[in-house]
């Protein structure tokens, strides 16, 4: 008797170890998918350059489009792969691989073509692909394999590998544009290792199926989420005039070049990786004022940007303030919309908050936030700085006042 509960401990306490062993290999995954995400911030250093050098037949709005075409395909590709695992008829862990082998294409694309100006349009249309199939359903995957405490630990450290990525990536690409104006595309090569990794550890999930005997509610999104997606969508329509316009806000300021701008971004990841570290502990002293925090972290940013556009310094300290305002607002949506879904609407609740709302705010950013200000004040970067400004400034307020309506009704 006792040799056998002996045998059943230790059969029990391997089970453990292995689950243990596989959730923190999913948990690596996770983070190192996230790494790679913000490949498309990577490419915009080279903005200006292509737009004077290589096309300059095409206008800036043009260009800054061209270059917002991930935002907006993997919207598209977002909703059809949460279409297909809706129904059944694949998974979110094929998705995944699917997304990243577009993601890895852009590379190669880029060593082939680049000689046009819809070599460009291709280029950013393969990586919005891939971007669409892959954050949605990791995100989903996370979502369905964590509890509550460790969903808020992997938002936030997320956030911080995201930018963290991003660093390397835009410094990289900061140089490579320096070499070949292709070069910010060539980063998105790094999904090449990322895609095997993810071969080898992301589980294999079943194809989830409705019956038609079961209740809607269950699959119904809550009102939370549209709420998480309205919320992401407005932010990143102001979050992404900062890095959209670096490049050009440097040249004009004669304080740098593309190398410069990609240190920017950088910086901007950089103030991502810290505000992503400790967002698990503010996000629990704050909660949702997170969301007016960040907008005023971005009024702040943009502000010293268009006070003072030829001091180096300022600028990226400005950019610095911007990226930690992302990776503040963006958990705290992931995180609240975690507690509001299960399996059975996951993938279509992260297809919002992961692809919708921020793949359309940021392809709507220049088509709005550029055409707006250079109808306004003209080419003036300093003047779409201080207009976003005044922007964030407004919606910090609304969100305020919300989110301290919100707390009077739970108090109740």
């Amino acid at each position: 008797m006792t040799t056998t509960k002996t045998q059943s401990s230790k059969s029990q306490m391997q089970g453990n170890n292995a689950l243990s062993q596989g959730s923190s290999a999913l948990m690596w995954t996770i983070l190192f998918v996230a790494f790679i995400q913000l490949s498309h911030f990577a490419i915009m250093p080279g903005i200006d350059l292509i737009a004077r050098e290589i096309f300059p037949e095409r206008s800036l709005q043009d260009i800054q489009t061209a270059m917002s075409l991930p935002n907006i395909i993997s919207l598209i590709t977002g909703v059809t792969a949460a279409m297909l695992v809706r129904y059944g008829l694949t998974s979110k862990r094929t998705m995944v691989l699917v997304g990243l082998m577009f993601a890895a294409l852009t590379g190669f694309l880029a060593l082939a073509f680049h000689t046009h100006f819809w070599h460009l349009c291709l280029m950013n249309a393969s990586l919005g692909a891939g971007m669409g199939f892959y954050i949605p359903n990791i995100q989903s995957i996370m979502f369905d394999n964590f509890d509550e405490n460790r969903r808020r630990f992997l938002a936030g450290f997320q956030a911080a590998f995201n930018n963290g990525g991003a660093i390397i990536l835009s410094i990289a690409a900061g140089l490579l544009v320096a070499v070949v104006w292709y070069g910010g595309h060539l980063v998105t090569l790094a999904a090449l290792p990322v895609l095997i990794l993810s071969f080898i550890t992301i589980p294999k999930d079943k194809k989830i199926r409705p019956s038609a005997s079961e209740d809607d509610a269950r699959t119904k999104i809550p009102g939370g989420v549209y709420y998480s997606t309205l919320l992401i969508f407005v932010f990143m329509i102001v979050y992404n005039v900062a890095g959209m316009n670096i490049s050009t806000h440097i040249a004009y300021g004669n304080i740098g070049n593309s190398a410069t701008a990609g240190v920017a971004l950088a910086l901007m990841m950089a103030g991502g990786v810290v505000a992503g570290l400790v967002f698990p502990k503010l996000s629990q002293i704050f909660y949702d004022y997170l969301f007016p925090l960040s907008f005023v972290l971005l009024f702040i940013g943009f502000s010293l940007m268009n006070l003072f556009p030829a001091s180096l310094i300022m600028t990226l300290a400005a950019m610095a303030l911007c990226g930690a305002s992302l990776s503040l607002f963006m958990p705290r949506c992931f995180f609240n919309t975690s507690n509001l879904t299960d399996p059975t609407n996951s993938a279509t609740a992260t297809m919002l908050i992961a692809c919708i709302a921020p793949g359309g705010g940021s392809f709507l950013s220049p088509v709005i936030m550029t055409n707006l200000t250079m109808l306004l004040g003209g080419d003036s970067t300093q003047f779409r700085y201080q207009f976003t400004a005044f922007v964030c400034l407004v919606l910090a307020v609304l969100t305020f006042i919300k989110s301290r309506s919100d707390g009077k009704n739970a108090a109740l």
